[in-house]
């Protein structure tokens, strides 16, 4: 497929810019394609620093083609794209509201010396680390112009032709559509790293056929496995309560369920049991006053997993370990903690590198994991690792180091991944979030479509669950996010709510509800035995076309269909 692709680095050497399209007394260039694997290396005669590599191919979309868009991380929406279609950016008020002191007087946020910084953060966005905006172009006024990370596809009809990394390690590879100019561009993102010598830059892997025939070629080209096939089914408090939990509260709500539901496996705490995120093994006295044990206690006494989360790559600003440590996070260029993102308040990154930072990471996995006596931990915003490439390493690379070292830490204890990358979380985690939180309504708030691609939406939650399907099973068991059947406390409608279950149910493998189940009615009580019930699930096709998704799939040899509008949930 790349036989006449043409190449173009452009490099710092010694202070200056450089670009060439062929070896040089620099950069010497080879490459090599065997076996549908496209191999590309580079060796430098000194120290480089690559500011851009990119191959770019001729390829004559089809006028009915469609272009699959992997987002960058858990939350990134992610679908086919068509020559018509434009693809959403950081948003306006995004790239507005985002700038560093503006939402530092619009939060009140003082009393920090970091915040009396009069230098804006790298990049001017708070919301920019969340997202792929810092290292990929984009251009929302262009029709047919789009982005794919790690992988992507073409499809035309049934037809889709697969072309997808083999070495993300070294750096993120970027697949850029440009459907009107009918070409593919790939670069690779290697900022932060120094090239001295050989480096193995793209390894791109090609396979045509069917949609479950590319994606079985190409999983088992990078050696991917699941570490289970055995689904999550069972209870997290976020999408009832949020932080307003309690030790009250969650015995409550395990009794409850454990009684109306003996199908689940799992029962996980979510937000809200710590006194601040990042202060882990500092547990709200007054929300549980006997602390955390007890409550691992109660839901092993049940037969259940013990889940329980946290971020633990992150502090929010006020935090003890953050006040306490400044030293231990990622920096600003001016030697201040760098935000990561506004959440809490705003939230800063662990430097993991740090000899004493991995001890406090191991420390508080080791009391959680044995002397509490959990048995699954949800992971969130683990992309903290990868905004700003450290150590003469890639994002990409920072990312890979910290899931390994997170599983190291976890051991055999199991992983629910959220806020993270896809790729790096290849064979280390048993379970992962493949989409957007879930929203309380079907809609999606004014500031979540100004802002970035990222924000909590269940419209983006539904279509990244149909669109990743892919990785279920093959790579990990999907986390498409909770089914709610409750009837207060949110704003779907009964038939939306109903949908919502259902997508859920096909497209995941972890059924998760955060409803207090003594509440429901009959009919809530028998959609939830459904959604528990084991059954046999293959989604055999996904057709979508302006906003009305076709899903054929087969339940239990029984074959279906389920047509919908992703705009209000209408079932058609």
């Amino acid at each position: 497929m790349f036989e006449n692709a043409t190449l173009s680095v452009t490099y710092l050497k010694d202070g200056k810019n450089f670009s060439t399209v062929l070896s040089n007394d620099d950069i010497k260039i080879t490459s090599e394609q065997k076996d549908g694997v496209f191999n590309l290396f580079i060796n430098t005669s000194s120290p480089v620093n690559i500011t851009e590599i990119c191959l770019v191919k001729k390829y004559d979309f089809p006028e009915c083609a469609a272009f699959f868009g992997n987002g960058y991380q858990s939350w990134t929406d992610t679908k086919e794209y068509k020559k018509t279609d434009r693809m959403r950016d950081l948003g306006a008020v995004g790239k507005d509201i985002s700038k560093f002191q503006f939402w530092q007087r619009l939060c009140g946020v003082n009393g920090s010396s970091f915040f009396q910084s009069k230098t804006p953060t790298p990049m001017g966005s708070i919301f920019l680390g969340a997202g792929d905006y810092s290292f990929v172009k984009y251009d929302r006024r262009r029709k047919g112009y789009f982005h794919s990370l790690s992988y992507t596809y073409i499809r035309n009809g049934a037809n889709y032709t697969l072309i997808g990394s083999l070495n993300e390690r070294n750096g993120y590879t970027v697949f850029y559509a440009d459907m009107d100019a009918n070409t593919i561009r790939i670069e690779k993102d290697l900022e932060g790293v120094t090239v001295n010598g050989s480096y193995h830059v793209f390894s791109l892997f090609t396979a045509e056929g069917g949609y479950d025939e590319v994606f079985d070629a190409y999983f088992k080209k990078i050696g991917a496995k699941a570490r289970t096939q055995k689904y999550l089914k069972g209870y997290t408090s976020w999408y009832n309560y949020y932080t307003n939990i309690s030790e009250e509260i969650i015995l409550r709500d395990l009794e409850a369920l454990s009684k109306a539901a003996p199908e689940i496996n799992a029962f996980q705490i979510d937000d809200g049991y710590q006194t601040d995120v990042g202060d882990w093994l500092s547990v709200d006295p007054n929300k549980f006053p006997n602390g955390m044990k007890p409550i691992a206690d109660a839901i092993h006494k049940k037969g259940l997993k013990a889940g329980i989360w946290l971020a633990p790559l992150g502090a929010k600003l006020g935090s003890k370990t953050l006040k306490e440590h400044p030293d231990w996070f990622i920096k600003n260029p001016d030697g201040t903690p760098r935000v990561m993102g506004p959440n809490w308040g705003g939230f800063c990154g662990l430097n993991f590198y740090l000899p004493e930072v991995r001890s406090h990471i191991k420390h508080f996995f080791d009391v959680i994991l044995n002397d509490w006596g959990y048995d699954l931990v949800k992971l969130d915003f683990l992309y903290a690792a990868s905004v700003v490439p450290l150590n003469n390493k890639s994002r990409a690379e920072n990312m890979f180091d910290a899931m390994e070292f997170i599983r190291e830490c976890v051991k055999d204890k199991e992983i629910l991944g959220c806020g993270v990358p896809i790729m790096p979380c290849v064979n280390q985690v048993e379970y992962m979030r493949i989409g957007a939180d879930m929203g309380l309504s079907w809609s999606q708030s004014i500031y979540g479509m100004t802002t970035h691609r990222e924000d909590v939406n269940t419209r983006n939650a539904i279509h990244n669950g149909l669109n990743r399907r892919h990785l279920n099973r093959r790579v990990f068991l999907n986390d498409p996010d909770v089914f709610l059947l409750r009837d207060y406390n949110i704003r779907f409608s009964p038939a939306q709510r109903n949908l919502l279950a259902k997508l859920i149910k096909i497209t995941g493998g972890v059924l998760f509800t955060s409803d207090d189940v003594n509440r429901y009615n009959d009919e809530q009580k028998a959609l939830l035995s459904y959604m528990l019930r084991d059954a046999d699930i293959k989604i055999d096709d996904v057709d979508f076309d302006k906003n009305i998704y076709t899903v054929s799939y087969t339940e239990n040899s029984e074959k279906k269909t389920l047509k919908f509008s992703l705009f209000n949930g209408k079932v058609y």
